[in-house]
């Protein structure tokens, strides 16, 4: 039987009191000023699944390369397409450099590194090639001769030495000039730059060919004639194997997680909204200020940690069905969130949160209106997508910093008791 409360009015003044009684009966609510709480909802009231997809993009796609022997299990080349070499008939040749850029901001460059370069000889394709393949495509799939770049011509190496400039140059004789002129299909040959020695991890940031040259009508004057990249990517082994039981965002190709939700429309609301008989609070009926996912940075394994902040973007899965091509729809938020690339090494264990405010609030708007709180497919990325070699990890359900999903929300208006 429901139990109303009457409340009895004492005024008070200098005369003395009188009592007065409320004509109006309170209908079993508690009148309380707008106040703000705040609830976690634990990862198995509010997510139906989670999964993790793989193969998203290609490493001709990052503006930068790499170079790696054995870093912590990683191995990585520079592949270099060179463009043509100038047509002009007063042009001639001698010998030349190559000149290899790095970036003394990332990667491992605290020490001086030997560097080689080698001409390639093998057609391969620079938007589908992988330490295993030349040519992966849809239509033509064709394996190196041997693993990471096929069989190989030795052009001459030098020393890296980061506490002198962010490039290293590599002298190279006329033969080799008169041999990398040579065409295949079109164009020039390749080149592969590599480390010579273990615990090398390097990022390449631009490849040049410089060639000595001269003119016929003035032999005398020697001037140095670049030759341009024509596209600079990289091949690795191992691929990382796919995450059991934790969560991973970004890399190269890069990672996605998706989350399938259904938020519960009802939480237990706090003793100052409450008061100390307690309730439950509709969530259609609030207003929901700030709404973040919240995961637990891990450590990444050292061969993939990222070496820059990571962009985390989200965006609504739109049929989940087409998984892992399914459409997606607009950001949740417009600016994404950067993660140091600390939290997944010395910092991990970090809290990140993820905005999720938006499209949360747009959920109970649905449910309002309907009656029944819409399931929803959300999906993390990277962006751009791929960015980096390294990716992102985090802790996954059934433990210590498993997602959860943390409301901010306003009551404005009685809050039924029970």
């Amino acid at each position: 039987m429901k139990q109303y409360i009457f409340l009895t009015l004492m005024v008070c003044a200098a005369a003395g009191c009188t009592e007065e009684i409320s004509t109006a009966p309170d209908l079993g609510f508690l009148q309380v000023n707008p106040r703000t709480a705040e609830v976690v909802i634990p990862f198995d009231d509010f997510v139906d699944e989670v999964l993790v997809f793989g193969g998203y993009g290609s490493t001709a796609e990052i503006d930068h390369a790499l170079v790696a022997v054995d870093y912590g299990g990683l191995n990585a080349r520079t592949l270099v397409l060179l463009d043509f070499y100038p047509t002009r008939s007063d042009l001639t040749f001698s010998d030349g450099r190559i000149v290899i850029f790095f970036d003394t901001l990332r990667g491992i460059v605290d020490s001086p590194v030997d560097i080689e370069v080698f001409q390639v000889v093998e057609e391969w394709h620079p938007l589908s090639m992988t330490w295993d393949f030349a040519v992966d495509t849809a239509g033509e799939q064709r394996a190196w001769s041997q693993p990471g770049g096929g069989l190989t011509t030795l052009l001459g190496g030098a020393t890296f030495r980061p506490a002198q400039g962010d490039s290293v140059s590599i002298p190279i004789d006329s033969a080799t000039v008169v041999a990398l002129g040579e065409l295949i299909d079109g164009r020039t040959s390749g080149l592969l730059v590599t480390g010579a020695e273990p615990g090398v991890f390097l990022q390449v940031v631009d490849v040049v060919l410089m060639l000595t040259s001269s003119t016929v009508q003035d032999p005398d004057t020697v001037f140095e004639e670049p030759i341009s990249v024509f596209n600079l990517g990289f091949m690795f082994d191992p691929a990382p194997a796919a995450p059991l039981g934790w969560l991973r965002v970004g890399g190269t190709p890069s990672w996605r997680t998706v989350f399938t939700m259904s938020i519960p429309r009802l939480v237990t609301g706090t003793p100052e909204i409450c008061g100390s008989v307690g309730c439950q609070v509709d969530l259609t009926e609030v207003e929901v200020n700030l709404a973040e996912l919240v995961l637990t940075a891990r450590q990444t394994q050292l061969a993939w940690q990222p070496q820059d902040t990571t962009r985390v973007h989200i965006r609504p899965v739109l049929n989940p069905e087409l998984l892992p091509k399914s459409p997606l729809g607009e950001r949740v938020a417009a600016v994404p969130k950067g993660i140091p690339p600390e939290l997944f090494s010395v910092q991990a264990g970090t809290e990140v949160l993820l905005s999720l405010t938006s499209l949360v609030a747009q959920i109970f708007e649905t449910a309002a209106e309907t009656g029944t709180v819409p399931v929803t497919s959300i999906a993390l990325f990277t962006e751009p997508e791929p960015h980096l070699i390294g990716f992102a990890s985090f802790e996954g359900p059934g433990g210590p910093g498993a997602p959860a999903l943390r409301l901010l929300y306003t009551v404005s208006n009685p809050v039924g008791l029970p």
